[in-house]
């Protein structure tokens, strides 16, 4: 783990700024990428206030097959902090990403969609050097527009000018969920991910199956999820190529 993304001792919200701020600098939002054809999805699942269970489920990007699955029981030792998540779940989701495979990492998370343009996402990506993008279920920063209501319709979120992320329609009349890039990506192939591994829920497969393994890792069951599925309205958009 690269030094800067642990702090050490007490916490210190002025060292944390600091890191963050760092992270920022290092992230890239362009694409950087030579193939996308293994997608990781993680999930870590809470069990007590300093315990967890971290999971990873690799997918095939063109069929959604799992092709490689990781759990893993962990330890947090860092309290929850709004805009301070990656400092809490990162090292977890770390024993399981360095794993795996992968072309491209998806957290439920932000990017660069956070005040500080240092999300989840972007730690993670950034401390891999790997793209990365972050799939949220709510807005964390950023203003826009609803998408329109049909699967594929998105409107871009902006805080002060500048576009850090899209509010994407993943299944018709179903409430969107809230990509940005993480590293290495462009928004544009973000988005295009996260549709293609949505064929028939409101959040991607390869996050849905990362949960219910983290949940299995933790011998529970998953609530009921009323209103999470929705129909697909056509096969998926065409695969991603390097632009």
């Amino acid at each position: 783990m690269l030094p800067i993304l642990r702090p050490r001792g007490a916490v210190d919200l002025r060292r944390l700024l600091e890191i963050q701020r760092r992270v920022a600098g290092r992230v890239s939002t362009r694409d950087e990428w030579k193939k996308l054809e293994r997608v990781a999805g993680l999930d870590l699942a809470y069990a007590g206030r300093d315990r967890g269970c971290s999971s990873c489920v690799v997918l095939d990007l063109n069929t959604l097959e799992v092709l490689e699955e990781r759990v893993r029981r962990v330890r947090i030792r860092f309290p929850y902090l709004p805009t301070f998540l990656a400092f809490r779940e990162l090292e977890g989701m770390l024993e399981v990403a360095k794993r795996v495979e992968a072309d491209v990492y998806m957290v439920d998370g932000h990017g660069v969609a956070h005040p500080r343009r240092a999300g989840l996402a972007s730690h993670l990506g950034v401390v891999l050097d790997k793209p990365a993008l972050g799939v949220a279920k709510s807005r964390l920063c950023g203003e826009g527009e609803e998408p329109p209501p049909e699967r594929g319709g998105y409107s871009l979120l902006r805080e002060g000018g500048e576009v850090v992320g899209a509010a994407v329609r993943t299944q018709t009349k179903v409430k969107p969920v809230y990509v940005s890039v993480g590293h290495r990506l462009s928004l544009r192939t973000a988005i295009e991910l996260t549709l293609r591994t949505s064929p028939s829920f409101r959040i991607p497969q390869p996050l849905r199956l990362a949960h219910l393994l983290a949940l299995k890792g933790l011998n529970r069951q998953p609530p009921p999820s009323a209103g999470e599925k929705g129909k697909d309205s056509g096969p998926s958009p065409s695969p991603c190529r390097k632009p």
